[in-house]
């Protein structure tokens, strides 16, 4: 057996190697930076990821699953330096995305949060924000996460899982939905009604008085005012926002439709970089856990070990794995606050995967 200060310089001169080594990929990383910004390509190319995860974890074919698992978070890791490091390197769009269209509800939060001076282009869908911010398209992307009466937005929620992007703001909107049809109709003419479902949710028990009514989903309020507007049916109508009604010219049939007055939607901005601050005080995760017992309970309890207030926690299905979820945790602290490093250093070695989803300043 060597002696151990004999094995440390041995250590020491492969940090050395190590040291030039990062020093050289980072160099090649800013030479792939310029070249995706001459030929308007995405920083994040998941299937080039995977397939380099793949290829490095084939020079140990003979190792246990302990040496891969910390592998692969080796070289993972080496790769989200690279993309940050990329995005920095490179000039950024100055416009902001959001979902739905002028007049609808997160066009309210995008002003609310960026005012009215900030170029902004509107998405169909919130994957669609997600992608344009993938593409470069955009510097930042509002979407709408959560409602106070009917919960969060699931496909968000998946969204951010999916996507290497960071929360770095949030809002919240009061929410007045609104029966809006074409200028001279009447409630007696209406048969069919547009919305997005969370409209149709949030007005239950007013349209649970019309049960011939025909309710259709549709991409989200706004749209389905411009939809009503534009083919000037007497018997449509839908449920929006009186911003909605005013932009597309039509008239409010009944107002204040919401089931309750205390209908709040929260809203945040995604970018591409953390941007956090001393004023920074909830802490958004998403994490995964080995499936067995305990796992859960392990993680969480890293909170209350110091302290920190857990204000949220949802679950959502993992894609391709049967029965097994991945975690949303939001909590209160700061990513500088001695407790906050010490609690999370606990969680990641209870989970099978994590990130941090934003240190953001709290509504």
């Amino acid at each position: 057996m060597r002696e151990l200060k004999e094995v440390r310089q041995d250590i020491n001169q492969v940090d050395a190697q190590l040291s030039q080594l990062f020093d050289q990929r980072m160099q090649l990383a800013k030479e792939v930076a310029i070249y995706k910004q001459a030929h308007e390509l995405p920083i994040f190319d998941r299937v080039r990821e995977e397939q380099v995860l793949e290829t490095r974890l084939k020079d140990f074919p003979n190792r246990d699953a302990d040496f891969l698992e910390a592998t692969r978070v080796f070289y993972q890791t080496l790769m989200d330096l690279s993309k940050k490091a990329q995005l920095k390197w490179i000039d950024r769009p100055s416009k902001a995305g959001y979902f739905g269209v002028p007049g609808s509800f997160t066009h309210e939060a995008f002003v609310q949060m960026f005012g009215e001076e900030m170029p902004a282009a509107a998405y169909q869908s919130c994957e669609e924000i997600f992608q344009a911010l993938e593409k470069r398209e955009i510097r930042y992307g509002v979407v709408p996460v959560e409602n106070s009466l009917t919960g969060i937005i699931n496909d968000v929620y998946d969204l951010l899982g999916q996507y290497d992007f960071y929360i770095v703001k949030e809002c919240t909107l009061p929410i007045q939905q609104n029966l809006l049809g074409i200028s001279g109709s009447q409630i007696e003419d209406i048969h069919e009604v547009y919305s997005h479902p969370q409209g149709f949710a949030q007005s239950a028990e007013f349209l649970s008085q019309f049960p011939d009514w025909q309710l259709i989903p549709y991409y989200n309020t706004a749209i389905s005012a411009e939809k009503v507007a534009r083919e000037q049916k007497p018997h449509q109508a839908c449920i929006a926002g009186r911003g909605s009604a005013k932009l597309y010219g039509l008239q409010v049939l009944q107002e204040g439709i919401q089931d309750h007055d205390q209908n709040f939607t929260r809203f945040v901005v995604i970018g591409t970089n953390m941007e956090s601050g001393a004023d920074a005080d909830k802490i958004s995760l998403y994490f995964t856990l080995e499936h067995k017992p305990g796992s859960l309970f392990g993680a969480l309890e890293e909170f209350s070990r110091q302290n920190l207030n857990l204000q949220r926690i949802e679950s959502r299905p993992m894609k391709g794995r049967v029965w097994e979820y991945g975690f949303f945790v939001d909590i209160e602290g700061n990513l500088e606050d001695a407790k906050v490093i010490e609690a999370l250093k606990g969680v990641r070695e209870h989970c099978h995967s994590w990130k941090i989803l934003g240190n953001y300043k709290k509504v």
